[in-house]
């Protein structure tokens, strides 16, 4: 587009225009200028004054360019551009006696007559002067030059009160349009065209989760590391699109996978307690085809509890880490101390609950171990009033508890704490 010379540029072409058809007029010595009709001198004599009174926003293209910025305004996204008409007062100079002005209006009507159009060329021309920087001859839009029927109220108004001076014999022309731009705003690139498109269809159909359970074994405790299995319907991802599963918000890659049941291996970086399985079936689009998060089926997140467990003492084979433990609190009690898997995080509640290896066996008894501040994979339970003896143990983690360990017989056989 045209920066802010291209009105100069068009003045100085059709002042080239004008005067390589002075030759028409057989009036020797004519001249071009572009001064003002009421100047004291330099006016041609004989010949054509090309004035320039008056611009006006074309009526076409006034609004073309908006809006030139985002929402926001941070953003430009194209260049402001005006859109102008200019009007240009002819004047004829010259011996009335040999009717020189006249002879002058005939070749300047014959010159926009055959060129109505400013050409590239010409416009070229115009700029090879002191209009050098000029980008007028990058406008996509053509100039054309169109005669103005003026009345005579409009006359006499333009020459009393405008020029102020005696009238001359005049016409006047609109160069319409002209395209002015501000080259120091880049606005921000275009898109790219799209070169395909690729579309295509699936079922609208939603996974559903109706249940979380050990893979295991049915009705066994979720552990840390363990496989779960996935109990629901729609859990196959149709055509285009792929099986993604969240646990805890955290993406696992399943195992086996049917429309009804999906296998996996929980994360690492899981804390006991209550946790949550998502199953995301995301369209895979593009070329090649990418999931796209977002897209396609979800189920509803479903709740499940991960188990702690009594971490296995060392040497392995020697037991469970669970054993009595220094007295705390203000007056001293005894303590039990268990380590467990996985790590309990602060702000999760601890219990201990002691089942009594009796015949047959006693109630269970529960002992609070608060409230943790910190991470921590071992906790301390003070167990007041403890009748002496051995005890199967469980660890409650926010209402999750740790799985008791059966012998062959189907008894209980860990993990045991002596008091």
């Amino acid at each position: 587009m045209s920066n802010s010379l291209a009105i100069a540029t068009v003045t100085e072409a059709l002042k080239n225009l004008l005067t390589g058809y002075l030759d028409f007029s057989e009036v020797a010595a004519a001249t071009v200028t572009t001064l003002s009709p009421d100047a004291p001198t330099g006016l041609a004599f004989p010949g054509i004054n090309v004035f320039l009174y008056q611009i006006s926003p074309n009526a076409a293209l006034r609004n073309q360019d908006l809006p030139t910025r985002s929402h926001d305004k941070k953003l430009l996204l194209r260049k402001p551009q005006a859109a102008i008409d200019l009007h240009y007062l002819l004047t004829f100079y010259g011996e009335y006696a040999t009717l020189e002005p006249q002879r002058l209006l005939g070749a300047a009507t014959l010159a926009l007559h055959a060129n109505p159009v400013l050409s590239l060329t010409q416009i070229k021309a115009a700029q090879a002067g002191f209009l050098g920087d000029s980008t007028l001859s990058t406008q996509t839009e053509k100039i054309r030059f169109t005669p103005i029927a003026f009345t005579l109220e409009e006359l006499s108004k333009l020459w009393s009160f405008l020029l102020k001076v005696d009238y001359v014999l005049s016409t006047a022309y609109v160069a319409s349009v002209v395209l002015i731009e501000d080259d120091s705003q880049q606005p921000i690139p275009p898109p790219l065209p799209a070169l395909a498109y690729l579309l295509g269809a699936r079922p609208l159909q939603q996974p559903a989760i109706s249940s979380v359970v050990s893979a295991a074994a049915a009705g066994g405790p979720i552990t840390a590391g363990s496989q779960i299995a996935l109990i629901g319907s729609n859990l196959l991802a149709p055509a285009g699109a792929t099986t993604e599963v969240l646990i805890g918000g955290i993406s696992q890659p399943p195992g086996m996978v049917s429309a009804s049941q999906i296998t996996l291996t929980l994360p690492p970086g899981l804390f006991a307690g209550p946790q949550t399985a998502q199953v995301m079936q995301p369209v895979s689009l593009g070329d090649p085809p990418v999931p796209h998060p977002g897209t396609g089926g979800a189920s509803a997140v479903t709740p499940f509890m991960l188990s702690p467990m009594i971490a296995p003492a060392s040497p392995p084979g020697s037991g469970y880490a669970i054993g009595p433990g220094p007295p705390q609190s203000s007056p001293p009690a005894p303590t039990i101390v268990a380590t467990v898997i996985p790590a309990v995080k602060a702000g999760q509640r601890v219990l201990l609950q002691l089942l009594p290896m009796t015949s047959p066996p006693g109630p269970g008894l529960l002992f609070d171990g608060g409230t943790l501040t910190a991470l921590s994979e071992t906790l301390s339970f003070p167990i007041p009033g403890l009748p002496p003896g051995q005890y199967f143990a469980r660890v409650l983690v926010d209402g999750a508890e740790s799985p008791l360990a059966y012998g062959y017989g189907g008894a209980p056989i860990g993990p045991m704490v002596t008091v």
